[in-house]
């Protein structure tokens, strides 16, 4: 899967000043290097205008990179000029038709750095008077110090600002900075870090309004309809009803099949968590989905002894109770977003009603399920009996398991 990282770049100061985004293929862990270059840059857009760059970059300037090859004004009509740069790389061939649309792009007022710039690419000159910054590979610079010293003062009054990219020890980052340079990127600094993949984004939010809906008026068609739209959740449902019967799974080869061996709830459950677990597939994420989905198993549990009516609701809340530290917003505004109810909104925020119980119960479970004690104490409070409670832990655990043996 492609996610797209962000890179912040620093000032002399030490603050962040703007920003680069570019693919990652999270399996190599590296550019997906058989990855069409037009197409990285196409996603990379698409992304970024759907995301928006002032959410990436946080107000600050987000730079894409885009080989000069495929330069062209109308790739970047969806993005708004005062957020975001273009880099330029691979400038191997300058054409009249690249030069053209970077006067046209320069006049609506982006930003234009040139990447791995020389004065030795003679290739380059013509860019030169169109971009508004330059940027050096540090690693690979040919440069003695009198020579970079030169070729600073040229930039300097030609007023190009210089970005010496690959800064990877204290050693460079002084040497750069006492040579002169105006911002600072690399490992030493920050690694880059993932936006998360818009289309497992846009498919998490579309799946939970979408089952939410179906959930609600009991549609077992409906919520077949949303799964058949994904192709990889139609595969990791099959595998999933297919670990359950595996006396059966030769019979079991449609979504349909595996809907007429379980409950509506189990399946609009299952695919909430496969919608969550899409979205966040980094590896050091793993344990955060695993209690997310804990916390679901469990809420919807313990609410099947306070009130029955309400574990579809619990099921929800116990699954985006731990957003804050997967992705940086707050449960109650991503309730809001999803448009779920408004008593969901309402245990997040205050946990002023039976969710919100249910849900602080669950926190409290979280690091005390093994407590007798404390189980007897949440026993109390549902008003039922200890060996019941004891049954939803095991069985919140026993779902989990199976859900995160198919989904991560």
């Amino acid at each position: 899967m492609y996610v797209l990282f962000k890179q912040p770049i620093f000032d002399r100061e030490g603050q962040v000043a703007f920003y680069e985004v570019f693919l990652k293929d999270i399996k190599i862990k590296r550019f997906p290097e058989n990855l069409d270059p037009l197409r990285a840059t196409s996603i990379t857009i698409n992304i970024v205008a759907d995301v928006t760059p002032q959410k990436i970059g946080g107000g600050k300037l987000v730079f894409i990179n885009v080989p000069s090859l495929f330069l062209e004004a109308t790739m970047f009509e969806l993005l708004p000029p005062e957020f975001v740069g273009i880099e330029l790389v691979e400038n191997k061939r300058i054409t009249d038709k690249l030069l053209g649309a970077v006067n046209e792009l320069v006049d609506r007022g982006f930003t234009f750095c040139i990447d791995d710039f020389g004065f030795e690419k003679v290739n380059y000159l013509p860019l030169l008077n169109k971009s508004h910054m330059v940027k050096i590979n540090w690693k690979e610079m040919v440069y003695t110090d009198e020579e970079l010293r030169e070729v600073m003062g040229i930039l300097k009054e030609l007023k190009k600002k210089i970005v010496a990219k690959n800064i990877e020890d204290e050693k460079d980052y002084e040497r750069a900075k006492s040579a002169g340079i105006d911002f600072f990127q690399g490992y030493f600094l920050s690694k880059p870090v993932p936006i998360r993949d818009v289309r497992s984004l846009y498919f998490m939010k579309d799946t939970v309004i979408k089952l939410y809906d179906a959930l609600k008026k009991r549609d077992l068609k409906k919520v077949a309809q949303v799964i058949e739209q994904d192709v990889g959740a139609t595969y990791r449902l099959l595998r999933f009803v297919k670990s359950l019967y595996r006396e059966r799974a030769h019979e079991i080869n449609s979504v349909e099949d595996a809907l007429s061996l379980l409950s509506l709830n189990n399946v609009a459950n299952f695919t909430l968590a496969l919608a969550i677990t899409e979205l966040f597939a980094l590896h050091e994420e793993e344990e955060v989905i695993r209690r997310s989905l804990l916390r679901a198993s469990l809420a919807q549990e313990l609410m099947k002894l306070y009130v029955p009516s309400l574990e579809e609701k619990a099921y929800i809340v116990g699954l985006f109770s731990l957003t804050s530290e997967l992705m940086g917003e707050h449960p109650h505004d991503i309730a809001r977003e999803l448009k779920l109810d408004e008593d969901i909104v309402e245990a997040y925020e205050s946990r002023y009603n039976e969710l919100g119980l249910v849900l602080s119960l669950v926190e409290v479970l979280e690091e005390s399920a093994d407590d007798e004690e404390m189980v007897k104490k949440v026993a109390k409070v549902l008003n039922t009996d200890m060996s019941k409670v004891k049954e939803a832990i095991h069985n919140a655990r026993r779902i989990t398991e199976r859900i995160t043996e198919t989904t991560l």
